[in-house]
């Protein structure tokens, strides 16, 4: 096993007899200064320049040692690498190509109709993993059980004066709702803010009720409920939905390329089949 390694000068620069000298040998692989001269900046200072040859020589070398050390042990079906490296090559270059395409053609507007034409169509690929809810709710920690019924009546009233006076009182009290009334939540999270075993219940009558538990009592408003392995909303689902159809899209623009583009090769007679 052999390496061997040249003195690099402090300041990395090329030979003064313009040739590029090899600096650096392990087995038959030789690194030469054209070599270094593309990883060292040319605004670095003699120290740091030195300092950065050394790094990479020592890298280079080690990194040629393991990987010889490596094709001396490969076993004779993996002898061949040369055709995966150069599939891969390949490969990469058409994706690159493709995904420029697509970076430059991609329509990326997605209308509302074409979103709720999805869903309508695809609706058994919506079904609801678990109870999704919208809800508002709070607790309140109140010993006198009058001023608890009155806030409860008002709550449950519903009317616009009861509802401000009771607003009024939690803001007294500093008491915050939680709203999730214009977003699709688990009903998880509410059974965990309100571990209450009649909770469930709430859940599937909808409409609002309060629960207590001595001094204090939780207001629940459960506004929409969706169960388990129903259609799940489509405000919930619209951000899959448009992935969706982007990437369908983005199929289609990249058949259709490839399509073109050989049968306008087999018009210029770029490509031939010839009988056996």
């Amino acid at each position: 096993m052999t390496v061997a390694v040249a003195t690099c000068c402090c300041a990395c620069t090329s030979p003064p007899d313009g040739s590029d000298k090899p600096i650096a040998r392990a087995f038959d692989q030789v690194l030469h200064w054209s070599d270094l001269r593309q990883v060292i900046p040319v605004d670095a200072t003699p120290a740091d320049s030195a300092a950065l040859a050394h790094q990479y020589i020592t890298a280079w070398s080690h990194q040629q040692v393991v990987l010889h050390t490596a094709e001396l042990n490969q076993t004779n079906d993996n002898l061949d690498m040369e055709a995966q490296l150069e599939d891969y090559r390949r490969s990469l270059v058409i994706y690159n190509y493709e995904q420029a395409l697509v970076d430059q053609k991609l329509d990326t507007a997605v209308t509302d109709s074409q979103i709720q034409a999805y869903y309508a169509t695809h609706r058994t690929d919506f079904e609801l993993k678990d109870d999704m809810i919208r809800a508002r709710w709070f607790k309140v920690n109140e010993a006198d059980g009058r001023v608890l019924r009155k806030m409860e009546q008002r709550f449950l009233n519903g009317q616009g004066e009861d509802l401000r006076e009771v607003e009024v009182w939690l803001a007294q009290r500093g008491v915050a709702i939680v709203d999730r009334s214009t977003t699709w939540i688990p009903a998880s999270e509410l059974r965990a803010e309100v571990p209450m075993p009649a909770i469930d219940a709430v859940i599937a009558r909808n409409g609002k009720e309060v629960l207590r538990e001595e001094a204090s009592a939780w207001f629940v408003e459960i506004l929409e409920h969706r169960p388990r392995n129903s259609l799940s909303p489509v405000e919930l689902v619209r951000p899959d939905i448009r992935s969706i159809l982007l990437n369908q899209r983005k199929l289609e623009l990249i058949e259709e390329m490839r399509r073109n583009v050989y049968e306008q090769a087999v018009k210029n007679q770029d490509v031939e089949t010839f009988a056996p």
